[in-house]
């Protein structure tokens, strides 16, 4: 039975390999319910509060789905909500490396370094800093970050031009995450079998002919998304596909949960190059678009992929329906990346099999909690 709020995932094991994996889906906020009704200022006061996970992006997909629907067009994004959404997205992806992915491997967390640097991000997204001073704060921020995870910096990445310099990289690093991903990179830890597609740059274009027509169309959309009707994987690995070591390790060996943990490692040098760019090297992560009268939606890439608000307004301004698609029912859609991630791989007890799903659900980082059972089949 699955827990409510929690994602449910059943493995049917034979003795030697996992034949099949099912996903029971997490149940979903009630935010329409929660929202009709209101005026949209209300709703950008109430949306932080019940997500307090990844809450700078979650206001910031309401605040341009509602801009859009109130003012007909494209809403103009303050530089202010991209630099939060920015900086929010690199500390969870810290604690990840620093916190989950540790405990995980076996390994004792990193917990004072990651305090230190929620700390001074902390500080960095308070009002009123001037720019050089925040570009001076940002850049230290940066060099600790750096050495904890890899001992001598975000700059040995950009030196690691293929898999082995990046495993001696790793090996030198003499840190928690160096160790934790050598350990991921290990056999024990298969590779996927995945067929999900990666899901491309989202552009106005694709939410306009793709994205609205199923949300439209389809009552369980915000539960079971699809692109065109094919599952897509979203999140780091996705946004950083197009980079030669990540591009080479799909080729090599697909994508492996070491793939994946290995973009989201590569992903923190690029999103403080696009904090402290002029102008920015990426689509920005903060989008929004009204398709109709009264109708706004707002899309964010945050940590773990796209998430995407869906607002329409009646006659009154005030909200008559509200849905939010989040990053975590693309990636464990039951046919989705984890379910054929985990499908085939090999596991010589049930712990094996159970430890094979902790690797790809803690690469794939969903933001609600787990569960994990296994029969024999």
């Amino acid at each position: 039975m699955n827990t409510e709020g929690k994602i449910g995932l059943h493995l049917h094991w034979d003795g030697s390999r996992i034949t099949s994996a099912s996903i029971t889906p997490r149940a979903l906020p009630a935010i329409d319910a929660l929202l009709c009704g209101k005026q949209p200022s209300q709703a950008l006061q109430i949306i932080p509060a019940v997500f307090s996970l990844c809450g700078k992006a979650q206001a910031a997909a309401a605040a341009a789905a509602l801009d859009a629907a109130q003012s007909g067009g494209v809403p103009a994004v303050p530089p202010r909500r991209e630099r939060l959404v920015l900086m929010e997205a690199l500390q969870e992806l810290l604690w990840r490396f620093l916190l989950d992915l540790p405990r995980l491997a076996g390994l004792p967390p990193d917990v004072q370094c990651l305090a230190s640097l929620r700390r001074r991000f902390a500080a960095l997204a308070a009002p009123g800093i001037d720019d050089a001073g925040w570009r001076r704060q940002l850049h230290e921020i940066e060099s600790e970050a750096g050495s904890a995870l890899l001992g001598s910096g975000m700059a040995a990445l950009r030196e690691s031009i293929d898999e082995q310099a990046l495993l001696a990289v790793l090996a030198k690093a003499n840190t928690v995450t160096g160790a934790s991903l050598l350990r991921c990179h290990q056999p024990s830890i298969p590779g996927a079998s995945c067929t999900a597609t990666l899901m491309p740059p989202v552009h106005a274009e694709h939410v306009q002919a793709v994205l609205l027509p199923a949300l439209a169309d389809d009552p369980d959309f915000a539960l079971l998304p699809h692109w065109n009707g094919q599952c897509m994987e979203t999140g780091s690995l996705a946004r950083m596909q197009d980079h030669p070591l990540i591009d080479a390790l799909l080729r090599d060996a697909g994508p492996s949960p070491f793939a994946r943990l290995i973009a989201r490692l590569y992903e923190i040098p690029q999103l403080f190059a696009d904090l402290l760019a002029e102008t920015p090297s990426r689509q920005r992560w903060v989008q929004g678009l009204s398709p109709a009268p009264g109708i706004g939606v707002g899309w964010v890439q945050n940590a773990r992929g796209l998430l995407l608000h869906h607002v329409a307004l009646d006659s009154q301004g005030a909200i008559s329906a509200y849905r939010i698609v989040a990053p975590t029912e693309w990636n464990f859609h039951p046919a989705g990346p984890c379910a054929q991630g985990l499908t085939g791989c090999a596991a010589a007890s049930q712990d094996e099999a159970r430890a094979c799903a902790e690797w790809l659900v803690q690469a794939l980082d969903p933001c609600v909690s787990h569960q994990i059972e296994v029969d024999h089949a």
